[in-house]
């Protein structure tokens, strides 16, 4: 895969903020795989837990669950078996971020196990 740098180049600067704090994250859980390319990212530990696409005005943040999760952040949930649902939201500040980071880090829980 890509680079982090091929991943944020030419990117808006808010985007590419929103990241970099998503990143953080994901990177003081520990384990976390990063793969990017063009305008996607794959987050993995021992499989895929979630990716992310850089949009024009926002971040697409889909995630894998082991349950539905009926919130507002959410513009779409599918269910791809009877154990994991993806989750899709759409990130465009750091509210909606925070809102996110405790369902991603359960994303990444579920892929460890």
């Amino acid at each position: 895969m890509g680079s982090r740098r091929a991943l944020l180049e030419g990117k808006p600067e808010s985007l590419v903020k929103l990241y970099v704090a998503m990143e953080k994250s994901l990177k003081a859980w520990g384990g976390v795989e990063i793969g990017a390319r063009g305008r996607y990212a794959l987050f993995r530990t021992t499989r895929v837990f979630a990716d992310l696409v850089f949009m024009k005005e926002a971040l697409r943040l889909a995630l894998l669950l082991d349950r539905e999760v009926k919130a507002p952040l959410f513009f779409k949930v599918l269910r791809m078996s009877a154990h994991r649902v993806a989750h899709v939201a759409k990130l465009r500040n750091r509210a909606e971020l925070r809102a996110v980071i405790p369902y991603l880090k359960e994303a990444y829980r579920f892929a460890l196990r």
